[in-house]
């Protein structure tokens, strides 16, 4: 008896260890593919940062245009090569971006529901377009208000000459604050499969959504008039009335 208790103990150890080695196999297998898709998702930012090299100046130029007279100038010998390569490595971001949440959705895929793989197809491509809109956005109505403002207000006191470094900082900022900003019916679209939010519940709670959308809007725009804040207020309750209206066609 003693012996067969021995061997049973040994089996269950043995079968312990084997379901162990199976499952720790998975995780490596798990991480194995995260690595490989990292890998991936950095040679296409890489080559799409090459890419970007041809179009840094240009881009350059067409941030500094809604400056209008301010004049920009560099502190050191390499600010405008720094400022260069920054710009470069924005639009690869950019360029890379679908790709990039094309990999990201393959990887998560697998542990989703059936229900829930429905959102990821919106995600991959209504993302990089949504934040592309709201960054045209930014560029187009709320930069020249702002730096109208800036300008006009710093003449009276004296003659503005803009470090480049700092004012494409601040603009890229901006652009990116509102490109994310413009996911919020990607947002609320996923939230509506895992059951956290509906049509219903959002128009409830409307008021509370304007609110936050001014609160937003204050935080983004550094200007203290009014006009800015309003234009990206205006802009975030569109979106969130349009998101209600998608919700209530998709029956969510």
């Amino acid at each position: 008896m003693d012996n067969l208790d021995t061997n049973l103990e040994s089996e269950s150890g043995t079968e312990q260890s084997s379901t162990g080695d199976e499952k720790l196999m998975t995780v490596i297998e798990h991480l194995d593919e995260l690595r490989g898709r990292i890998i991936r998702c950095l040679i296409v930012i890489g080559l799409a940062f090459l890419s970007a090299l041809w179009l840094a100046k240009d881009a350059v130029r067409i941030l500094e245009a809604p400056a209008g007279n301010i004049s920009f100038q560099a502190l050191s010998l390499e600010e405008p090569l720094l400022v260069y390569f920054k710009v470069a490595f924005y639009i690869a971001i950019v360029l890379a971006l679908p790709y990039v949440l094309f990999e990201a959705s393959l990887f998560v895929a697998p542990g989703l529901k059936k229900e829930e793989r429905k959102m990821l197809l919106p995600i991959v491509l209504g993302g990089p377009i949504l934040f592309v809109a709201g960054a045209f956005f930014a560029y187009e109505l709320v930069l020249p208000p702002m730096l109208h403002f800036f300008g006009s207000f710093g003449q009276g006191i004296t003659p503005i000459n803009q470090r480049l470094d700092f004012y494409v900082s601040l603009v890229s900022s901006i652009l990116l604050y509102m490109g994310l900003c413009f996911q919020l019916p990607i947002v609320l679209f996923a939230l509506s499969f895992t059951g956290l939010v509906s049509s219903g519940q959002l128009i409830k709670v409307w008021r509370y959504a304007i609110f936050a959308a001014a609160l937003v809007a204050a935080i983004i725009t550094p200007d203290p008039t009014a006009i800015s804040m309003l234009i990206v207020m205006g802009a975030l309750s569109a979106l969130y009335f349009l998101s209600i209206g998608l919700l209530k066609i998709f029956g969510r």
